[in-house]
Formats: C-alpha cells, sequence, structure tokens
C-alpha cells in the first residue's frame, strides 16, 4: 500500500479538481493537476508507464465534467483526439527535461501549458466553423474565444499555466521530500 499510496493521491487530486473545475467552470476554468501529472510522468514512473498513469487517470476521470455540464464538447472524438495529443506532447516536453534541475523544470510546465494551449486552441480554429480561417481568426481563438463564449481562452491559458506551474511544484517537492517513493529509472528496470 505504501508505494500506491502516492499515486491514490495524486487520482484522488486530480478527480477533486476536475470534479470542482466541472462543477464551477465559471470560477475555476481549467485550473487542474493533469497536464502537470502528465508533465512529470517520466519523473513519477520509469518507461511507458510514466505516460498510462497519467493517460488512465485522464480516461476515468474525463466523462466528469458531462455529469455537471451535460452536452459538453468533451464527449466529441476529434476534442478528445486534439486533447489527447496535446498531453503526449506534455508528455515528451516533460520527459526531454526530466533530468533538469527544478527552476528549468517549472519553467518547462509552464512551456508545456502554452504548447497544449496552442495545440487546442489551434485545433478549435481549424475545425469550428465560428473562426474565421484568417491569422486574425486564429489570434481570436488562441486569445478571446469563440464569439459567445462566456471566458476568454486567455483564462483558460492563465490558469492552466498557473495550475501546471503549481502541481508540478507539488509533484517534485513529494518526489524530493519523498525518495523513497521516487521509481529511479535504472533500478526500476533491472528490479524487475
Amino acid at each position: 500500500m505504501h508505494r500506491a499510496l502516492p499515486l491514490v493521491l495524486i487520482l484522488g487530486i486530480l478527480i477533486v479538481f476536475r470534479t470542482l473545475g466541472a462543477a464551477f467552470p465559471e470560477t475555476m476554468p481549467n485550473f487542474q493537476p493533469l497536464a502537470a501529472l502528465f508533465f512529470c510522468g517520466a519523473l513519477l514512473a520509469s518507461g511507458w508507464r510514466g505516460f498510462v498513469i497519467p493517460l488512465i487517470a485522464w480516461v476515468l476521470s474525463y466523462p466528469l465534467p458531462l455529469l455537471f455540464l451535460g452536452n459538453s464538447p468533451v464527449a466529441d472524438p476529434l476534442v478528445f483526439g486534439t486533447t489527447l495529443a496535446a498531453f503526449a506532447v506534455t508528455f515528451v516536453i516533460g520527459n526531454s527535461l526530466a533530468t533538469r534541475s527544478l527552476p528549468t523544470l517549472l519553467v518547462g510546465s509552464v512551456t508545456a501549458a502554452l504548447g497544449f494551449h496552442l495545440i487546442t486552441n489551434g485545433a478549435a480554429w481549424l475545425c469550428d466553423p465560428r473562426y474565421a480561417k484568417t491569422l486574425a481568426g486564429c489570434c481570436q481563438a488562441l486569445w478571446l474565444g469563440a464569439p459567445g463564449d462566456l471566458i476568454p481562452t486567455w483564462v483558460f491559458l492563465r490558469n492552466f499555466a498557473a495550475a501546471n506551474l503549481l502541481f508540478t511544484g507539488i509533484f517534485l517537492s513529494a518526489r524530493i521530500c519523498l525518495p523513497a517513493l521516487a521509481v529511479a529509472p535504472a533500478t526500476a528496470s533491472a528490479t524487475r
């Protein structure tokens, strides 16, 4: 149970924030630990498990917004696929920085949030007919959102970057404070 405790706590935090974000979309839009979990995946588990563990957490928590919002864009397979691709890029960025210093990792987490924002809102610009397929339409998708949206997309970016920075810091602090629970890639593969 001691080895599973950090994972259970992370999943609990994820579910709580996904539920709060879905229940109060105007108050906490996009403030959740999920991207930080993908970003820190290589630090939390070695090899393919570093991606699969956050992926399972995401798939399990993915329907939560539907419970609160009813007809939600998360039910769209294109949105699901684009989000999955953005999380994969987030994981790759985190994995490439896994051996770097704490400040580099924190800057990397904000960079990953920006990359996620560019991928998902860029796909919205390309696929959503409410956006003009011009540079101005792309800027609108990246900064203001579609006409009639209650919250501009820059608020989602701000909250996403802040959450990614905060939760990356928490995950890295837990790894530093609980070194016995951290998985070292060389020893983990040698013992299995």
